[in-house]
C-alpha cells in the first residue's frame, strides 16, 4: 500500500520545481495530491502560472481557499475553487484579519489560517486523511540554500523537503531549470506571490508601490499603512 503525500504548491518557480520531480520520480511510492491556497492576495501572474502547470504538465492541482469562521473555537475550513473562480481581491485574507487580526512578525498566522488549515482540511474531509493520525506526509517546497527554513518539528507534522534530501537544489539550480522550460512565472524576483507582505523588506514595498500605488489600498482598508508609505504616494 502506497504512502500519502500532500504536496503543498505555493504557486512560485521552487514548488512548481518540487512538484513536477515529484510526480515524475515518485508516483510509484506515493499516493500524491497537489493543493494550491489561494489567499485571495495572491498576484495575478501566480495564479496563471499554476494553471499553466496544471495544463502543460497535469499537475491536476486541487485549488482551496480559507473559509472563516466567525465563532470562537471552530477552526478554518475551505471551499475548492478554480483558476477562473478563485478570489482575487482578497476575500480569504480579509475574513481571517476581521477574526484574527492583521498578520505580522510577531503573529504570522496567515500562513496557517490561509495555507496551511485549508490543504489539511481538504485532504481529512475530502480523503479521508487524518493529520492526528500521522496518516500522511507533506512536501514543502524549500530549497537546500535555505535549509534554515525547515521547520524543527518537521518529523512530528511528517514535513519532508525534497530539495534538501532528495534532490539537493539551490537558487541557481532553479533558474537553470526554467531557462530551459517553455514557460515560467512573470514575475520579478522582487515581487514573490502576495503583493505586499509584511515579510518583504522596505525596499522591495518601496519598488512594487512606485510600480503599482494602487496596490497599497486594500491594505490601507485592512489596517495596514505605514508613514513610510504615506510619504512614499504622496
Amino acid at each position: 500500500m502506497k504512502e500519502k503525500l500532500l504536496v503543498s504548491f505555493s504557486g512560485g518557480l521552487t514548488s512548481a520545481r518540487m512538484t513536477k520531480w515529484i510526480l515524475d520520480n515518485l508516483a510509484s511510492q506515493y499516493e500524491i495530491v497537489v493543493i494550491f491556497a489561494n489567499t485571495g492576495k495572491e498576484r495575478e501572474e501566480t495564479l496563471e502560472f499554476v494553471n499553466k502547470c496544471d495544463k502543460l504538465w497535469g499537475f491536476n492541482t486541487i485549488w482551496v481557499e480559507a473559509v472563516v469562521f466567525p465563532e470562537k473555537g471552530k477552526g478554518t475550513s475551505y471551499k475548492v475553487v478554480s483558476y477562473e473562480t478563485a478570489s482575487r481581491h482578497g476575500e480569504p485574507f480579509e475574513q481571517v484579519i476581521i477574526k484574527y487580526g492583521l498578520p505580522n512578525v510577531k503573529f504570522p498566522h496567515c500562513t496557517r489560517e490561509l495555507k496551511q488549515r485549508p490543504m489539511h482540511s481538504y485532504v481529512k474531509i475530502q480523503l479521508g486523511w487524518k493529520k492526528y493520525k500521522q496518516s500522511y506526509f507533506t512536501a514543502i517546497g524549500i530549497r537546500i540554500d535555505e535549509v534554515d527554513r525547515v521547520s524543527s518539528s518537521y518529523k512530528k507534522n511528517r514535513y519532508i523537503y525534497p530539495l534538501v534530501s532528495l534532490l539537493p537544489t539551490t537558487k541557481k539550480d532553479i533558474y537553470k531549470f526554467w531557462i530551459q522550460q517553455p514557460f515560467s512565472l512573470n514575475l520579478k524576483s522582487y515581487q514573490g506571490n502576495c503583493d505586499l507582505c509584511f515579510k518583504k523588506s522596505d525596499r522591495k514595498i518601496f519598488t512594487i508601490l512606485k510600480e503599482s500605488p494602487e496596490k497599497a489600498n486594500w491594505w490601507k482598508k485592512n489596517g495596514r499603512y505605514t508613514w513610510k508609505w504615506l510619504f512614499l504616494l504622496s
